[in-house]
Order: C-alpha cells, then sequence, then structure tokens
C-alpha cells in the first residue's frame, strides 16, 4: 500500500479496463492541469473591488484621528476623576464625587469618541 502512494507501481493493483495501474493516469495531489492553466490564462485577472485604495495623507489622517479619540476618552474620565476626587476632599462626601466624577468624565469621553469616530469616517 505504501510503496502504491510513494509510486513504485511495480506490484500495484491494475484497473480491469485499462493496462496501467490505479493512479497513474490521474493527477497527484500537487501535480499541476496543463488543461486549467491555460484557461486561466485566457480568463481576466480576477478583481475584488474597484475601490481606489487610500492614500497614506488619508491613513495618516485618520490614525491620528483614532489615536486622539482613545486619548481624549481617556484624558476625560482621569480629568472627572480628579475632579470628583477634589470635591469628596472639600465637600466630605467621601465616594460619591468620585463616582460622579467618573461617571461625568466617561459621558464627556464617549461624546468625544463618537465626534472624532465620525471625523474619521467622513469622506
Amino acid at each position: 500500500m505504501i510503496k502504491n502512494f510513494l509510486g513504485d507501481h511495480d506490484d500495484a493493483v491494475r484497473d480491469p479496463g485499462n493496462d496501467q495501474p490505479f493512479g497513474t493516469g490521474s493527477l497527484g495531489l500537487f501535480d499541476s492541469d496543463p488543461e486549467a492553466e491555460a484557461e486561466s490564462a485566457e480568463k481576466q485577472p480576477f478583481v475584488i473591488s474597484t475601490a481606489e485604495p487610500e492614500t497614506f495623507a488619508e491613513t495618516t489622517r485618520r490614525s491620528g484621528l483614532a489615536w486622539s479619540a482613545g486619548i481624549a476618552f481617556f484624558a476625560s474620565v482621569v480629568f472627572m476623576l480628579i475632579l470628583g476626587w477634589g470635591a469628596d476632599l472639600l465637600l466630605g462626601s467621601s465616594p460619591w464625587g468620585i463616582v460622579g466624577g467618573i461617571v461625568v468624565g466617561s459621558l464627556i469621553g464617549f461624546v468625544q469618541l463618537f465626534r472624532l469616530s465620525s471625523q474619521i469616517f467622513k469622506n
């Protein structure tokens, strides 16, 4: 069995309608088909999309806006957390200033994130 797989066809099983051993008249796994190659050469190249690729400047603009969106979100949460912590120290309202600062900072951060992400996808 393994000898047949490796190409030694001396004692190979023969097809009753054909004098050649099994597998010699067909293509192997890694063989190339000349008919298929001729057909593919005649066809036009396969085009996935007709869209033009973005320029380097546009890619740079979008990546800069993406970075600024992330930084704006983080900075607004941290800034409002610090303001809430300061309000806690002044008013003595232990965790509520920090919690309120995080909530308000998150709201501001999400507004900035959505505003900047709309600029990223604007044409």
